[in-house]
């Protein structure tokens, strides 16, 4: 420095500098260019090798699915092992459920089976269960049927077309075998059939009134019910072994059948036979009874006229009158020796009315 006074001073012109910020605006230009470009081959060849990884991946594991997983005999499905505690055969359970034996056991759709078996009426609850490498097991737990039902009591339900199997919920079903068991259960009359569908559910208070007694009736060893008429809709006619006819009302079930079963345990109960006892009433139940021998003779018998008992109006035969004594108080020698021959009790005039009574 010259001095301390002295200002900076340009050492160029004003077209040198022009110059030099040409040259620095080229130079910068080309070098952006060159980097943008290098991005780019950069970037294509990222994305151009992510593709071929991709790809690589795609067709290497469909490849390797194909040959170790889909075609692979190990994991063909062998036949399945199909359990039930009814009525359905194997067959049916099998074409029901879909399932194609035989087939891949990954390409098994077992939610769309178990939704199908569902759909039968007679089955209740299903557990599929699928088992590597092949193997398939389903369990079928069917509806328990507790009785038929019928439009009329004389029809025999176990050979009618129009005829349905109910359980416990009030599920009517049909089957095409029919077990021993079925053969005994009670009927359930009186219903409109045309209109049932398997599967369908019947609500209804007096079918639902009838299915409590037979529930309750089932362990009976005393009464046991065989028909059911719920036809009248009010109240329940129940038939039993006997022939003898029980009205129920639609409430309290378990507590009519136990004043029925206690009445049938009394001891003079098993010396008469029972022909109708209505439970629709609580107190003062009417109750008739049957006499085979009277049940015959009721048909012939007319109301008799007065002072003419039932028994000489049905044999036809008067009954004997008590002799009269003789005014003398000596009697005579035919008639003493008559006595002396065939002597005979003497009779009251009570004695003339006493005969056997039937009820």
């Amino acid at each position: 420095m010259k001095n301390g006074n002295s200002r900076n001073q340009r050492v160029s012109n004003q077209r040198q500098r022009k110059q030099q910020h040409l040259l620095e605006v080229t130079i910068r230009r080309d070098k952006a260019v060159a980097q943008r470009n290098r991005a780019i081959f950069f970037t294509s060849c990222k994305i151009i090798c992510f593709v071929a990884i991709v790809a690589g991946i795609y067709i290497g594991g469909k490849e390797g699915l194909r040959r170790f997983l889909w075609e692979n005999p190990d994991y063909f499905l062998a036949p399945l092992r199909v359990t039930t505690d009814g009525a359905l055969t194997r067959e049916q359970i099998v074409m029901a459920s879909g399932i194609i034996e035989g087939r891949n056991i990954f390409t098994i759709d077992l939610t769309a089976a178990h939704d199908a078996l569902e759909k039968l009426p007679q089955v209740e609850r299903t557990e599929i269960q699928r088992t590597l490498p092949n193997h398939v097991d389903i369990n079928v737990i069917e509806r328990r049927p507790i009785a038929w039902v019928t439009s009329r009591a004389d029809e025999d339900p176990t050979s009618s077309e129009r005829s349905f199997l109910i359980d416990a919920r009030g599920v009517v079903m049909r089957s095409k075998t029919v077990l021993p068991e079925y053969l005994h259960l009670p009927v359930i009359s009186g219903v409109e059939v045309d209109n049932l569908a398997a599967g369908q559910r019947m609500q209804t208070f007096e079918m639902q009134a009838a299915l409590d007694l037979v529930r309750l009736n089932a362990d009976s060893t005393g009464y046991q019910a065989r028909n059911i008429d719920v036809s009248k809709g009010y109240c329940l006619v129940v038939t039993d072994t006997t022939h003898a006819q029980v009205t129920f009302g639609l409430d309290g079930i378990d507590r009519k059948l136990d004043t029925l079963n206690r009445f049938l345990e009394r001891p003079e109960m098993r010396m008469r036979e029972l022909r109708t006892v209505n439970l629709m009433v609580d107190r003062n139940i009417p109750v008739t009874f049957a006499d085979s021998e009277q049940e015959s003779e009721i048909p012939s018998i007319a109301s008799p006229p007065k002072g003419e008992s039932s028994h000489e109006k049905s044999t036809g035969k008067a009954t004997p009158t008590p002799s009269k004594k003789p005014s003398s108080g000596t009697p005579t020698p035919s008639s003493s020796k008559k006595k002396e021959a065939t002597p005979t009790p003497r009779r009251t005039p009570a004695d003339s009315v006493k005969k056997k009574f039937k009820l």
